[in-house]
């Protein structure tokens, strides 16, 4: 292999060698005739494969334009070896970056966002491509701290018969598998042993039943990302998400815990070092520390069933064992009753529950609960009065609407659409008055991506409320 100062064809001069694979060499080039860095990839003729690598990653790359994946320059050959001129990233493994010490969720996620819009560009194009190779190593972090793919050289079009070849670990079991014909369900395996490889700092269990079970008892990841990995990492692919789009969607939703929930973290930290700095000072050191940390994992427990938009029976109950351990401070109490309430009338329908959580709440920071209050009232009764009802919901939804955009927010704004349509003697008039509101709320979610699930959901609702409409008024105009 060349050394340092070695030009060749006449146009690339050699700096240094940034990489190495089982068929390749890759080099960090200057171009002498554009002035500019190149990675230079050489492949040994004489090696096994290296004509079929090479003109698989020269037919994908000459197609790519995409931000974050390499464009290809160059390509030629001499008598001993085969040259792949493209891009230079200047940047960092993102494996040097998390082997032996993990990464953080919040920017493994947003890592992960990008990886996976690059491999769903691919998987769109005219002629789908494979990656076949995703793993840490091939993520390359740039100064901008942005995520590059690199190493097209097993990459293939879709459903074309294959080398079995991959990396271990990291490739699906059906990679390995002579004559088989791979779908995009392939990279998606792949996408989710990387997203644990980074998460832990350690590559995945060679066994894919191994890997899946260390997914599954993880005690890092939280139960959203074992829920998603284990979707990504099935090993049946029928088991597995069919697109990227939908491996982007659960993203986001993972992305989305609410920020008040991190509000109330805050406030249980500021409230622990208080309670122990108290407790040094009246001498009461073991107890109260015992008290803390029983707090402190029932709040992170709590947080961890608190995610946007989706509660669960068991999750709602570690949020009351939070509210009546007694530990808490006042404004976090009420971040979390107020926690309780919601995910009682919104998704539960405990409308009880919610109720009596609701007047727990203080009148001058939640001055809306007086309205939901009597609309939970109103849910468990038969005897309402529909002007009232309506009265009561308007004023609700004159309050939500000023608010900043948020789940919680939109949760809302469905609640409301629906109080529109039950309350309402027309119900014709009911449904186009829910589907007013669902439009607003469709307004302004236009642009914003990262709530790009709510705003699907908004849009399935007002779909199937116009067809409502539109059947009413056609049996309207036949009984006519």
């Amino acid at each position: 292999m060349p050394e340092a100062g070695t030009v060749i064809n006449s146009r690339y001069e050699i700096l240094r060698k940034i990489g190495e694979g089982g068929t390749s060499s890759v080099y960090l080039a200057a171009d002498r005739h554009v002035g500019r860095w190149t990675a230079m990839k050489i492949l040994d003729r004489k090696s096994i494969g290296a004509y079929a690598f090479a003109r698989t990653e020269i037919e994908s790359l000459r197609r790519v334009k995409h931000p974050l994946l390499p464009s290809i320059h160059d390509a030629f050959t001499d008598g001993k070896n085969i040259y792949i001129i493209s891009d230079y990233v200047a940047g960092t493994s993102l494996w040097s970056m998390c082997r032996g010490r993990g990464m953080p969720r919040d920017k493994c996620l947003r890592i992960a966002s990008s990886v996976m819009e690059a491999i769903a560009y691919l998987h769109d194009m005219k002629r789908p491509i494979l990656y076949l190779d995703l793993k840490p190593e091939n993520i390359i972090i740039s100064d901008d701290g942005s995520p590059h793919l690199i190493d097209f050289g097993i990459a293939g079009w879709l459903a074309d018969h294959h080398v079995p070849v991959g990396t271990i670990g990291y490739s699906p079991p059906e990679q390995y598998m002579r004559d088989t014909s791979l779908d995009r369900r392939a990279d998606i395996y792949a996408f989710g042993m990387t997203y644990y490889a980074i998460r832990h700092g350690i590559p995945p269990n060679a066994d894919p039943q191994t890997a899946l079970y260390d997914i599954r008892h993880s005690a890092i990841l939280g139960p959203s990302e074992k829920s998603f990995l284990t979707a990504c990492c099935a090993i049946s692919r029928e088991d597995r998400f069919g697109t990227a789009d939908e491996v982007l969607r659960q993203i986001d939703h993972i992305r989305s815990i609410r920020k008040r929930i991190r509000r109330v973290l805050f406030y249980s930290a500021i409230f622990t070092v208080i309670s122990i700095s108290c407790i040094y000072m009246f001498g009461r050191m073991i107890q109260r520390d015992r008290q803390n940390e029983a707090a402190t994992r029932l709040v992170a427990e709590a947080s961890g069933y608190m995610e946007e938009g989706s509660y669960t029976a068991e999750g709602l109950g570690v949020i009351k064992a939070c509210v009546n351990s007694g530990t808490l401070s006042h404004e976090c109490e009420q971040e979390f009753i107020f926690e309780v309430a919601m995910g009682s009338m919104l998704v539960t329908h405990d409308y009880r529950t919610a109720a009596a959580y609701f007047s727990k709440l203080d009148r001058k920071k939640y001055p809306e609960v007086a309205e939901y209050i009597e609309l939970c009232d109103l849910e468990r009764r038969f005897d309402y009065d529909p002007q009232k009802a309506q009265q009561l919901t308007g004023r609700l939804f004159a309050d939500i609407v000023k608010r900043a955009p948020s789940k919680m927010k939109y949760e809302n704004l469905i609640f409301i659409a629906g109080c529109y349509e039950n309350y309402d003697r027309d119900m014709q008039e009911g449904t186009k008055k829910a589907l007013s509101v669902l439009r607003i709320a469709q307004t302004e979610l236009e642009g914003l991506e990262e709530y790009s699930d709510m705003r699907e959901r908004i849009e399935q609702l007002i779909s199937v409320k116009e067809e409502k409409i539109k059947v009413r008024k056609k049996i309207g105009e036949q009984h006519e």
